[in-house]
């Protein structure tokens, strides 16, 4: 009988003979970097779609919005604004937009306090439209759970823009700045909120009975106008 120590060494080389004997296939290590080529884009326009597949898209698509917003302009002066946008697509990214709306004004309750202590009224200057053209630009598109209970599709973007505000006084060159953020109901709705900086200059009119419309000066004005629109796209 062979010692056992022999018997274990014979066992140790018939395992070890039949690791050796495993398909070369399955000994080779994993490519890295061709994974990573396949799975991943490397800048080029066509691989990127993961980034750019959007559920919803205005390209080449006209809008048409119903708008209603605030306008503060003035502490003595309540302002309400409604009116109507129509614009162009060129790309999922940009667009142009004509705008109108007018306002409604009356007397804040500071004008009223005023008058009701001091039996005076103060020089105001009534907003009375406005209308012109601006450029938006998205620069952010994604999607939001809202509250774990659907996901929602939202573009942030920003606004440049100039136009004519129409005043008791004139009408005033205007300016406009703004960031609004659009959410998608659809294919063919949206819901967007909006605010805008606007700056004009303006004549001051006299409000006394004494010298009711008698100029007596001038000032810049800086309206911050926030807008809730609901728009519609054809194409």
């Amino acid at each position: 009988m062979k010692p056992l120590w022999i018997v274990i060494m014979i066992t140790l080389s018939g395992a070890q003979a039949f690791a050796g004997s495993k398909p070369k296939a399955e000994a080779e290590e994993i490519d890295l970097g061709k994974l990573t080529e396949k799975y991943w884009a490397e800048g080029k326009e066509s691989e990127l779609g993961v980034v750019q597949n959007r559920k919803y898209t205005t390209d080449r698509k006209i809008e048409t919005s119903l708008i209603f917003g605030t306008l503060s302009t003035d502490p003595f002066l309540s302002v309400l604004r409604y009116g109507v946008t129509a614009g162009y697509h060129f790309n999922s990214y940009t667009s142009v937009h004509g705008i109108f709306w007018k306002n409604s004004v009356s007397g804040s309750n500071a004008l009223h306090t005023f008058e009701s202590e001091t039996g005076s009224t103060v020089n105001t200057n009534h907003p009375l439209s406005y209308y012109g053209a601006e450029v938006r630009q998205n620069f952010i598109y994604g999607k939001a759970s809202f509250f774990g209970k659907a996901i929602i599709y939202v573009d942030l973007f920003v606004l440049a823009g100039m136009g004519i505000t129409n005043t008791e006084s004139g009408n005033s060159f205007t300016p406009t700045l703004g960031l609004g953020q659009k959410v998608y109901l659809n294919e063919r709705m949206s819901l967007h909120l909006d605010y805008r900086i606007m700056t004009y200059r303006e004549t001051i009119l006299s409000k006394s009975p004494a010298s009711a419309g008698n100029r007596v000066g001038e000032r810049t004005n800086q309206s911050d106008a926030v807008t809730l629109g609901l728009s519609f796209y054809f194409l």
